[in-house]
């Protein structure tokens, strides 16, 4: 796959993470004219979610498609293309998001790690899993086989119909695994029954350690300004020698602070960062989120977000906080234009994954019942310190059968995020968007 088409895949996931930003944020309610007349309900909260989990798991579900749900499917991933994606979320999964170790290494961020040890690498694990329902189906060869070269996805034959509290069990196991134990159950396990036919699921795991970490013994608490006329008071991490100097891309009503994560002695070709969209304003996040909006591509792909060079830096103030968040999305994107949950004959919903059993076809008129998708779950963590990170997503998906400028002064920049910001993971050289969030109340 060119390069360039992987950018468009990459730019199309950056127009879907601002869309979700909005929706999941809160911010598709806002105009600028009725900010003032905001209800609680539909005013912005914390969230977090990882766009490239949930691209891995509708890329591979159109993968399986077929008819009108495999083209719906495309259509919203993006105009880059059903090729594209695919070779994105295969490249993602094999390589950008994918570190050798042992599944027991997973865990948090070490505050207590040896100081004489060098800082090691970030740790980014993204694996896929599949579940069929053995009495009655089982995966096509040629779906099995692409699952597992270009996903590197686990399939497994279970019985949701004779055993549905075993398959449950089985799934919510496999994310415990894969996840160091940060997602032990997710609601669609819950929802699994004898109409299930095949589960899809995504396990994405990431640990890593800022490049220029703080020190503890400087976290002091602070306000956090929530809004006009409210705040709170949480632990602040604060700028040392080492934050001296840093990138901060200062744009027209918003700063963007670019904190990368150790390398270590890594032989990966990887560079992740964390990325903090902080408003001037302390009540100008939807106001940010609309520019964002605008243009996605340009202002969180573009090479003059966050200059190569680093600024001087005045205060630099950044909360200590853990955000998680948990969203049953079929509703969602079906509000988005991807509506999933509709049962569709097999030749418009997903005969390219499965097929009937040979033993369940007593005659020539064994045929697949219509199928749909009424359930896609997701579940998300992030959480920073003075080390550095600890982001876990979870997916699943349940299908069921009905039946250069010349010398001047140098500005010194302030980054003091004491009031609402957006946060994303990004994995720099491929311009993956691996997770995104907002923090409206670090307490």
């Amino acid at each position: 796959m060119e390069d360039g088409k992987l950018a468009s895949a990459a730019q199309d996931l950056a127009a879907f993470s601002m869309l979700l930003v909005r929706h999941l944020g809160g911010h598709h309610h806002h105009r600028e004219e009725d900010e003032e007349e905001t209800t609680p309900a539909a005013r912005p909260t914390n969230m977090a979610f990882s766009p490239m989990s949930l691209h891995a798991i509708l890329s591979l579900l159109a993968a399986g498609a077929t008819g009108a749900v495999r083209e719906q499917i495309v259509s919203f991933l993006g105009p880059a293309g059903e090729h594209a994606h695919e070779a994105l979320a295969s490249k993602a999964i094999s390589s950008v998001l994918s570190t050798r170790g042992n599944d027991d290494d997973v865990g948090e961020v070490d505050d207590e790690d040896d100081e004489e040890a060098p800082t090691p690498p970030p740790e980014v694990r993204c694996t896929m899993g599949i579940w069929v329902e053995s009495s009655s189906l089982v995966l096509k060869p040629a779906f099995a086989a692409m699952a597992g070269s270009k996903y590197s996805a686990e399939a497994r034959a279970v019985s949701f119909r004779k055993n549905t509290a075993q398959a449950r069990a089985e799934i919510n196991e496999w994310f415990n695994s894969k996840t160091g134990g940060h997602v032990q159950s997710l609601p669609l396990t819950e929802s699994i029954s004898a109409s299930t036919l095949v589960v899809l699921a995504n396990a994405l795991y990431f640990r890593g350690y800022w490049y220029d970490y703080f020190l503890p013994e400087m976290t002091r608490d602070g306000s956090f300004h929530i809004s006009p006329g409210r705040e709170v008071t949480v632990p602040f991490m604060e700028g040392n020698d080492l934050h001296a100097r840093m990138q901060i891309g200062c744009h027209p009503g918003f700063k963007v602070l670019r904190m990368p994560y150790a390398a270590g002695m890594c032989q990966y070709d990887q560079k992740f960062s964390m990325y903090i969209y902080l408003p001037d304003d302390r009540d100008g996040l939807p106001g940010m989120v609309r520019e964002l909006s605008s243009n996605p591509v340009a202002f969180l792909h573009g090479d003059d977000v966050v200059p190569a060079r680093r600024v001087l830096v005045g205060e630099l103030r950044l909360p200590t906080f853990q955000v998680s968040h948990n969203a049953e999305f079929s509703r969602l994107l079906a509000d988005l234009g991807l509506d999933l949950t509709l049962f569709r004959p097999a030749g418009d919903s997903f005969s390219e994954m499965v097929a009937p059993l040979a033993e369940a076809e007593d005659d020539d008129d064994a045929m697949l019942p219509p199928m749909g998708v009424p359930s896609i779950v997701h579940q998300c963590s992030v959480q920073i310190n003075e080390s550095g990170t600890v982001a876990v997503a979870a997916t699943a998906l349940e299908i069921i059968g009905f039946s250069a400028m010349d010398a001047a002064p140098e500005p010194v920049v302030d980054f003091v995020a004491d009031h609402p910001f957006l946060f994303f993971i990004k994995e720099d050289r491929s311009r993956l968007l691996v997770f995104a969030g907002q923090v409206v109340d670090p307490s």
